[in-house]
Protein backbone atom coordinates (compact mmCIF):
# COMPACT_ATOMS: atom_id res chain seq x y z
CA UNK A 1 0.00 0.00 0.00
CA UNK A 2 2.85 2.40 0.81
CA UNK A 3 4.49 1.71 -2.55
CA UNK A 4 1.24 2.41 -4.38
CA UNK A 5 0.76 5.69 -2.47
CA UNK A 6 4.31 6.80 -3.19
CA UNK A 7 3.94 5.92 -6.88
CA UNK A 8 0.65 7.85 -7.10
CA UNK A 9 2.18 10.93 -5.43
CA UNK A 10 5.27 10.83 -7.68
CA UNK A 11 3.11 10.39 -10.77
CA UNK A 12 0.86 13.33 -9.87
CA UNK A 13 3.85 15.57 -9.12
CA UNK A 14 5.47 14.82 -12.49
CA UNK A 15 2.32 15.45 -14.52
CA UNK A 16 1.05 18.41 -12.52
CA UNK A 17 3.27 20.88 -14.39
CA UNK A 18 1.80 19.84 -17.76
CA UNK A 19 -1.66 18.62 -16.81
CA UNK A 20 -5.04 20.24 -16.36
CA UNK A 21 -7.18 19.25 -13.39
CA UNK A 22 -10.98 19.32 -13.34
CA UNK A 23 -14.07 18.60 -11.31
CA UNK A 24 -17.36 17.70 -12.93
CA UNK A 25 -20.96 16.62 -12.55
CA UNK A 26 -23.39 14.81 -14.80
CA UNK A 27 -27.08 14.04 -15.07
CA UNK A 28 -28.74 11.60 -17.43
CA UNK A 29 -31.05 8.70 -18.07
CA UNK A 30 -30.07 5.08 -17.43
CA UNK A 31 -31.90 2.76 -19.80
CA UNK A 32 -31.87 -0.26 -17.52
CA UNK A 33 -31.61 -3.81 -18.78
CA UNK A 34 -31.57 -7.12 -17.00
CA UNK A 35 -33.86 -8.36 -14.28
CA UNK A 36 -34.10 -9.04 -10.57
CA UNK A 37 -35.46 -12.20 -8.94
CA UNK A 38 -36.53 -11.99 -5.28
CA UNK A 39 -38.75 -14.25 -3.21
CA UNK A 40 -40.09 -16.06 -6.25
CA UNK A 41 -40.88 -12.85 -8.16
CA UNK A 42 -39.00 -11.85 -11.34
CA UNK A 43 -39.17 -8.18 -12.29
CA UNK A 44 -37.60 -6.02 -14.99
CA UNK A 45 -35.86 -2.73 -14.23
CA UNK A 46 -37.43 0.54 -15.33
CA UNK A 47 -35.39 3.46 -16.70
CA UNK A 48 -34.04 5.78 -14.01
CA UNK A 49 -32.10 9.04 -13.56
CA UNK A 50 -28.32 8.75 -13.24
CA UNK A 51 -26.07 11.21 -11.38
CA UNK A 52 -22.28 11.48 -11.39
CA UNK A 53 -19.55 13.49 -9.68
CA UNK A 54 -15.97 13.33 -10.92
CA UNK A 55 -12.48 14.70 -10.47
CA UNK A 56 -9.64 14.08 -12.85
CA UNK A 57 -6.53 15.10 -14.70
CA UNK A 58 -5.92 15.63 -18.44
CA UNK A 59 -2.37 14.85 -19.57
CA UNK A 60 -1.30 15.87 -23.07
CA UNK A 61 0.69 13.17 -24.83
CA UNK A 62 1.57 12.92 -28.55
CA UNK A 63 -1.48 12.48 -30.83
CA UNK A 64 -4.12 12.70 -28.09
CA UNK A 65 -4.81 13.68 -24.49
CA UNK A 66 -5.05 11.01 -21.81
CA UNK A 67 -7.65 11.69 -19.14
CA UNK A 68 -7.94 9.76 -15.89
CA UNK A 69 -10.69 10.39 -13.40
CA UNK A 70 -12.30 9.16 -10.23
CA UNK A 71 -16.09 9.09 -10.55
CA UNK A 72 -19.00 8.50 -8.21
CA UNK A 73 -22.10 7.22 -10.03
CA UNK A 74 -25.58 6.88 -8.48
CA UNK A 75 -28.63 5.21 -10.03
CA UNK A 76 -31.90 4.27 -8.31
CA UNK A 77 -33.68 1.88 -10.70
CA UNK A 78 -37.33 1.03 -10.00
CA UNK A 79 -38.77 -2.40 -10.64
CA UNK A 80 -42.39 -3.08 -11.51
CA UNK A 81 -42.99 -5.50 -8.64
CA UNK A 82 -40.10 -5.20 -6.17
CA UNK A 83 -39.72 -1.47 -5.52
CA UNK A 84 -36.67 0.76 -5.89
CA UNK A 85 -33.15 -0.68 -5.86
CA UNK A 86 -29.98 1.24 -4.97
CA UNK A 87 -26.76 1.39 -6.98
CA UNK A 88 -23.73 3.42 -5.88
CA UNK A 89 -20.38 2.98 -7.63
CA UNK A 90 -16.89 4.40 -7.42
CA UNK A 91 -15.19 4.10 -10.81
CA UNK A 92 -11.69 4.83 -12.13
CA UNK A 93 -11.97 5.86 -15.79
CA UNK A 94 -9.32 6.33 -18.46
CA UNK A 95 -10.26 8.07 -21.70
CA UNK A 96 -8.43 9.14 -24.81
CA UNK A 97 -9.41 12.62 -26.04
CA UNK A 98 -8.81 13.23 -29.74
CA UNK A 99 -9.00 16.96 -30.62
CA UNK A 100 -10.42 17.11 -34.18
CA UNK A 101 -11.82 20.63 -34.27
CA UNK A 102 -10.75 23.48 -31.96
CA UNK A 103 -12.81 23.46 -28.75
CA UNK A 104 -14.65 20.20 -29.66
CA UNK A 105 -13.15 17.04 -28.18
CA UNK A 106 -14.53 13.54 -28.85
CA UNK A 107 -13.36 10.79 -26.50
CA UNK A 108 -13.59 7.05 -25.85
CA UNK A 109 -12.66 5.20 -22.70
CA UNK A 110 -13.06 2.43 -20.20
CA UNK A 111 -13.68 2.32 -16.47
CA UNK A 112 -13.48 -0.23 -13.68
CA UNK A 113 -14.58 0.08 -10.12
CA UNK A 114 -16.47 -1.00 -7.05
CA UNK A 115 -20.24 -1.05 -6.79
CA UNK A 116 -22.77 -1.47 -4.03
CA UNK A 117 -26.07 -2.78 -5.31
CA UNK A 118 -28.88 -3.08 -2.77
CA UNK A 119 -26.54 -3.94 0.15
CA UNK A 120 -24.38 -6.30 -1.95
CA UNK A 121 -20.77 -5.42 -2.87
CA UNK A 122 -19.57 -6.14 -6.38
CA UNK A 123 -17.17 -4.93 -9.03
CA UNK A 124 -18.26 -3.06 -12.15
CA UNK A 125 -16.97 -1.93 -15.54
CA UNK A 126 -18.09 0.51 -18.22
CA UNK A 127 -17.35 1.72 -21.73
CA UNK A 128 -17.54 5.48 -22.33
CA UNK A 129 -17.78 7.66 -25.42
CA UNK A 130 -18.73 11.26 -25.79
CA UNK A 131 -18.01 14.72 -27.07
CA UNK A 132 -17.16 17.90 -25.15
CA UNK A 133 -17.11 21.59 -25.98
CA UNK A 134 -14.55 23.79 -24.20
CA UNK A 135 -15.44 27.47 -24.01
CA UNK A 136 -12.64 29.72 -25.20
CA UNK A 137 -13.10 32.47 -22.63
CA UNK A 138 -13.91 30.58 -19.44
CA UNK A 139 -12.87 27.37 -17.67
CA UNK A 140 -16.15 25.47 -18.21
CA UNK A 141 -16.58 22.45 -20.46
CA UNK A 142 -19.95 20.95 -21.43
CA UNK A 143 -20.52 17.57 -23.00
CA UNK A 144 -22.75 14.65 -23.86
CA UNK A 145 -21.79 11.08 -23.06
CA UNK A 146 -22.95 7.54 -23.72
CA UNK A 147 -21.88 4.71 -21.45
CA UNK A 148 -22.53 1.00 -21.20
CA UNK A 149 -22.35 -0.03 -17.55
CA UNK A 150 -22.36 -3.56 -16.11
CA UNK A 151 -21.97 -5.16 -12.71
CA UNK A 152 -19.51 -8.06 -13.06
CA UNK A 153 -21.32 -10.38 -10.64
CA UNK A 154 -24.92 -11.37 -10.29
CA UNK A 155 -25.92 -9.67 -7.06
CA UNK A 156 -27.88 -11.39 -4.37
CA UNK A 157 -28.02 -14.65 -2.49
CA UNK A 158 -29.29 -17.99 -3.72
CA UNK A 159 -32.94 -17.32 -4.55
CA UNK A 160 -32.57 -13.51 -4.77
CA UNK A 161 -30.48 -12.69 -7.84
CA UNK A 162 -30.07 -9.49 -9.85
CA UNK A 163 -28.44 -9.16 -13.27
CA UNK A 164 -27.88 -5.45 -13.73
CA UNK A 165 -26.53 -3.50 -16.70
CA UNK A 166 -27.59 -0.32 -18.46
CA UNK A 167 -26.97 2.11 -21.27
CA UNK A 168 -26.81 5.69 -20.05
CA UNK A 169 -27.06 8.99 -21.89
CA UNK A 170 -25.66 11.82 -19.79
CA UNK A 171 -25.10 15.57 -19.99
CA UNK A 172 -21.95 16.72 -18.18
CA UNK A 173 -20.31 19.94 -17.08
CA UNK A 174 -16.70 20.36 -15.92
CA UNK A 175 -14.67 23.13 -14.39
CA UNK A 176 -11.01 23.14 -15.48
CA UNK A 177 -8.27 24.41 -13.15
Amino acid sequence: MKKLSLFAMAFLMTVSAKADFYIGAGYGLAVNEGSVFENGIRSKYEDAPAYSLSAGVVMPIPLFDLRTELEYLRIRPDTKDLGTKQLDTLMVNATGVIPFIPFIDPYVGFGIGYGRYDHTNTSAWQYLMGVEYAFETNPFVIGAEYRYFKLTDDCGKRENVSKYHNSTLMLKVKYMF
